[in-house]
């Protein structure tokens, strides 16, 4: 008689296993330990606790690996996400800082560090539809939603990083820390918002915190492909600016203030803009003032001391003369102004003379900008 064979069951229970028996895999007892009396259990395969990253249908765009709920709701992505992406990786990018090795970071490397830390996605597509909403006016409400949205889900996961630093976690916290800079400044254009100086602030403040990062991981960030961005290109030099009325104009300012912490700040306002006139990215140097300014002047500029916000509004100055070539920068001179004015009583503004100051503010950011527009030999 042929011996008969029978399909090997993979999933029996335990006991008819041990037994090397056929079972039938009836749940939750098995027919020959319902037979027998014996206890049936059936050993489950434990799944993987550290399961590889799952690719969303609509973008195939790697969730994070950071350990930041990469699975959770909203973490999704659709069509609009995945043509964002498409204008980020062929436009935006090239579009935020000025030379050949920043395209290079922001373009090539930073999206490869993205594959494994979807934070830096959402960072990408909050700022790309903000650059769209610029673009596009008339699909503006589309893209300023969808930059929240990502904005939203973003931040939550850098405070997060940001409250867990670690030498693995710095490149990603300083990237994304860039990111959220440029929608601090961009967002309010295309939000047709007029924020508070308070408010101002405090999207300033968030750069800030997070700058101490960097303090404490900088040789770690100077081994990885960020160290490009911490080096900026020098353009030509604009000497014709080097005897620009408004290194005079910052030498009086410093003159009439009294406090330490707010002569500390218009030296260095002094010192950027002469970086400004060198030749240094231009993008970066106004919004990088406000973002590293000492404590103690901020300090001051939170509780409102008039010559503190006086110098403030003079950082204008730089705001104005890169607005022409920064669409992340948009509107921020006018707004920083009109911030300033709008939060000092009456008689604050006739202690310090500020329609004077507001006056030589102006025509001293105008006038940067054309010696600007000049050299480059832009119209």
């Amino acid at each position: 008689m042929p011996r008969r064979f029978h399909r090997k069951s993979r999933f029996g229970c335990a006991e008819c296993r041990k037994r090397r028996v056929k079972c039938d895999e009836d749940e939750p007892e098995c027919g020959r330990c319902v037979r027998t009396r014996s206890k049936c259990d059936y050993p489950h395969v434990e799944s993987n606790q550290e399961s590889p990253p799952s690719l969303s249908s609509a973008s195939g765009i790697p969730s994070s690996r950071v350990n930041h709920n990469s699975s959770a709701p909203g973490s999704s992505f659709d069509l609009l996400d995945m043509t964002l992406m498409h204008h980020y990786v062929t436009s935006t990018c090239k579009h935020l800082f000025v030379g050949v090795q920043q395209t290079q970071v922001w373009q090539h490397d930073m999206p490869a560090l993205a594959a494994s830390n979807i934070i830096l996605v959402h960072g990408f597509l909050a700022v790309t539809a903000i650059h769209c909403a610029w673009k596009e006016p008339l699909r503006r409400d589309l893209y300023r939603s969808r930059a929240l949205h990502h904005h939203g889900l973003g931040f939550p996961m850098f405070q997060e990083m940001v409250a867990s630093a670690s030498s693995e976690k710095a490149e990603v916290i300083v990237a994304y820390s860039i990111l959220l800079g440029i929608w601090v400044y961009a967002f309010p254009e295309i939000a047709a918002e007029t924020p508070s100086l308070d408010d101002i602030l405090s999207m300033v403040e968030v750069i800030r915190g997070s700058r101490a990062v960097f303090r404490l991981y900088r040789e770690v960030i100077l081994e990885s492909p960020m160290h490009a961005f911490l080096n900026p290109p020098l353009l030509a030099t604009i000497t014709k600016g080097q005897d620009s009325s408004v290194f005079e104009t910052l030498q009086l300012l410093q003159d009439q203030v009294d406090h330490e912490a707010d002569k500390n700040s218009v030296r260095q306002l002094r010192i950027f803009l002469h970086r400004y006139m060198a030749g240094s990215d231009h993008n970066r140097l106004a919004a990088n003032w406000m973002a590293s300014v000492e404590d103690g002047y901020w300090v001051r500029l939170r509780e409102h001391h008039p010559n503190a916000i006086l110098v403030f509004s003079y950082s204008t100055l730089l705001v104005r003369a890169s607005e022409h070539e920064c669409w992340w920068m948009s509107g921020w001179s006018g707004r920083i102004l009109q911030a300033c004015s709008d939060l000092m009583t009456p008689d604050a503004k006739a202690a310090i003379n500020w329609t004077h100051h507001e006056q030589r503010i102006r025509a001293g950011g105008d006038e940067l900008a054309g010696i600007v527009k000049s050299s480059r030999g832009w119209a």
